[in-house]
């Protein structure tokens, strides 16, 4: 076999996994490290071992994904008459490098577990189960009997009115995404990730129904024969549907809504008397508007009924502008472009700009060679001259790899060699770039911006693929994430507040010293009808031509972790997890004030110091939507969920601080709490 075999084998793992959300980023350089196996022949059957065994794992619920993928590996792996328990051991090494949650594994055998054990191991009861989110930032162990995945709708029906009886906790959980762990609750939750079934597509009414386990990458691959396509996605397609319309998921475009605002119907199974309840915006309204980005407070949604538009392609276009000419620009490339994103790198005079446009409706003024349109008038296309890359990868890459050399020859250190380095993307190098040195050191970072910026001015140019891979990038390795969302005008007239907004955030961060990574990424959608999303543009009833037209900026801010083979003992993570939220969140809460900022619901993050109360955003975010729309979340939740066994702390309260985001009354939480205080 060719070692170019080889390689393709180990990027389609790499890539597989990825694609499947089961990738650990903690585990990067330990994936690189295992392509050097490529010249030994044993080393291609258990990359081709892996893929079974990721493809395998799969199948499986969400919470045993694990022990197949081991026991799959370990099985798969026998050549000829003898045992290769070493290469077994590499398919789980690799498998360990893929999770999101490893486990220790590493130990004497003396025998090959068939697939048929590995199936019986998966079914044994676990003593209790840890679930993990992509970012590894939060995770949440659950007691036996406290994690469920019904098999069917009758099974969540049946498992939802036992806990109503019992008043026993059943909070949502998706594909664990979320970078805040919304869904979270050690409480007891229900995952529907074996409901995710394909219900109807309907070209006529050009709607899809699903189940709400049903991941947005399933329900892609579903549309793509019938020449279907959702309208937009959120930088990825892991999430499960009913998680992705519930907290309000976005992606980029002026005259584009939040994702929630797809649904046009849903089903939710309530622990109340009312059962399941089967919603439209006709006959339920406001009902309906807070159970589609419900939070997962109102009901476990079941069942989803989208919009969906004819698939079509789109043109990529990335190019470097100067901050000055970004803030120049933008009210003429917001109208100009459907899809726009702004990457603000922090310490250096750049602004990466990413747009995509439909390939049968380029602008003018945009990408591409202008052309006749055989009608009196000019168009734009795209040639194979216009998407050839001006620079080579090497040049493209040329400033990162050098930064890393120097860093790594700084420190005499020799574990990675030239083949390692110029194997790598973007982000792995970025990551490693950052945890080579230190990652609060606004110094180090601004080398690092430095070099990205560097990267940028050289990877720009134009691509052409299928909306529904354009609409997903790479969001870097496992990070915290800080989001928020604030108005930014009209489509008409945009006028200044996004650009004031990064102008004051980015002298606040550069005076203030804050090591900032790059990208703060900027991102435009049009308004919701839902009243709890942060681009909410109030009662249907209400609607102007301000509302109708009304735009929303959404700035995300980052820091990012370093994986265990740079960090083993956890300590720099749990620095950098201090320091992003108790100076670098409160900054960017304090710049937007002014603003009207309201934070994603996904990525509200809040001080771990147990003598903040972080009282003051609670208090924001009451602030934000005010008495009537609280009052009504809550009385939605009184009539659908009178127990709150579908509560969680970002909803209610955090920790033992005991601060209600949403007002009212919780049980065991703010209202209860202040009567105990008040009786002595």
């Amino acid at each position: 076999m060719k070692d170019t075999d080889g390689r393709a084998i180990f990027y389609e793992v790499v890539s597989s996994f990825r694609r499947d959300n089961i990738i650990n980023k903690y585990h990067n350089l330990t994936l690189l490290s295992l392509s050097y196996l490529l010249d030994r022949e044993e080393s291609y059957n258990m990359m081709s071992c892996a893929i079974a065994a990721r493809k395998a794992a799969t199948r499986l619920p969400f919470s045993k994904q694990w022990p197949g993928i081991r026991h799959a590996a370990a099985a798969s792996t026998i050549v000829g008459d003898e045992p290769r328990m070493q290469n077994g051991w590499g398919a789980s090494l690799l498998a360990i490098a893929a999770l999101t949650s490893a486990a220790s594994v590493l130990g004497s055998t003396t025998a090959t577990p068939t697939l048929a054990e590995a199936k019986k191991d998966t079914e044994v009861e676990e003593e209790s189960t840890r679930i993990l989110n992509w970012s590894g930032t939060h995770h949440v162990d659950l007691a036996p009997d406290t994690y469920h995945e019904p098999e069917t709708q009758l099974e969540l029906e049946t498992l939802v009115a036992e806990a109503y009886r019992k008043g026993q906790h059943i909070r949502p959980v998706g594909s664990a995404l979320s970078p805040n762990g919304l869904a979270f609750d050690s409480r007891g939750m229900v995952c529907l990730s074996n409901l995710d079934k394909i219900v109807e597509i309907n070209k006529e009414e050009m709607t899809v129904t699903v189940q709400a386990g049903a991941r947005v990458s399933q329900v892609l691959d579903a549309l793509r024969p019938h020449g279907l396509t959702l309208p937009n996605l959120a930088s990825i397609a892991e999430q499960q549907i009913g998680g992705f319309v519930s907290v309000g998921a976005h992606g980029t475009g002026v005259l584009i809504p939040p994702c929630d605002e797809f649904v046009t119907a849903l089903t939710i199974v309530t622990p109340s008397e009312n059962g399941v309840v089967k919603m439209t915006d006709a006959t339920h309204g406001q009902l309906f508007r807070l159970a589609r980005l419900g939070l997962g407070g109102l009901g476990i949604l079941s069942e989803v009924t989208l919009k969906v538009v004819p698939a079509h392609r789109l043109v990529e276009q990335t190019s470097v502008l100067s901050r000055s000419e970004a803030k120049k620009q933008l009210p003429t490339l917001l109208k100009r472009h459907k899809h726009i994103r702004y990457m603000w790198i922090p310490y250096e005079d750049c602004v990466v700009v990413v747009t995509n446009d439909d390939e049968n409706d380029l602008p003018l003024l945009g990408p591409g060679t202008e052309v006749s349109d055989g009608k009196g008038g000019r168009k734009k296309i795209v040639t194979a001259e216009d998407i050839k890359p001006k620079f080579s990868r090497d040049e493209q890459f040329a400033p990162l790899r050098d930064l890393l050399r120097k860093l790594l020859e700084s420190k005499n250190d020799a574990s990675l060699d030239d083949d390692m380095i110029n194997g790598m993307g973007f982000g792995d190098l970025r990551d490693v770039i950052l945890a080579s040195g230190n990652m609060l050191d606004p110094d180090h970072v601004k080398r690092c911006n430095k070099a990205e910026h560097a990267f940028w001015a050289k990877a720009g140019g134009i691509e052409l693929a299928p909306s529904d891979q354009k609409l997903q990038f790479d969001c870097g390795g496992q990070q915290w994430v800080y989001e928020v969302c604030f108005p930014s005008g009209t489509y008409g007239m945009p006028g200044t507040t996004s650009i004031d907004f990064m102008q004051d955030l980015l002298d606040e961060i550069e005076s203030s010293g804050i090591p900032a990574p790059a990208p703060i990424e900027q991102r435009w959608t049009s308004g919701s009808t839902s009243p709890l999303s942060p681009a909410s543009v109030g009662p249907q009833e209400n609607e102007s031509y301000a509302s109708k037209n009304a735009l929303f900026s959404w700035v995300g801010v980052i820091m990012y972790l370093p994986s265990e083979d740079f960090d083993p003992t956890g300590y720099r993570r749990q620095f950098i997890t201090d320091y992003f939220k108790d100076k670098y969140c409160k900054l960017v809460r304090r710049v937007g004030e002014k603003y009207g900022i309201m934070c994603h619901w996904a990525k509200l993050e809040v001080s771990d110091d147990p003598n903040d109360s972080n009282a003051e955003v609670a208090a924001s975010v009451r602030k934000h939507f005010g008495p009537s729309v609280i009052q009504a979340f809550n009385s939605a939740r009184d009539k659908y969920d009178p127990k709150r066994i579908l509560s969680s702390s970002v909803i209610d309260q955090h920790r033992s601080s005991k601060v209600c985001l949403m007002g009212g009354s919780v049980p065991g939480g703010v209202d209860r709490e202040q009567r105990r205080l008040a009786s002595g």
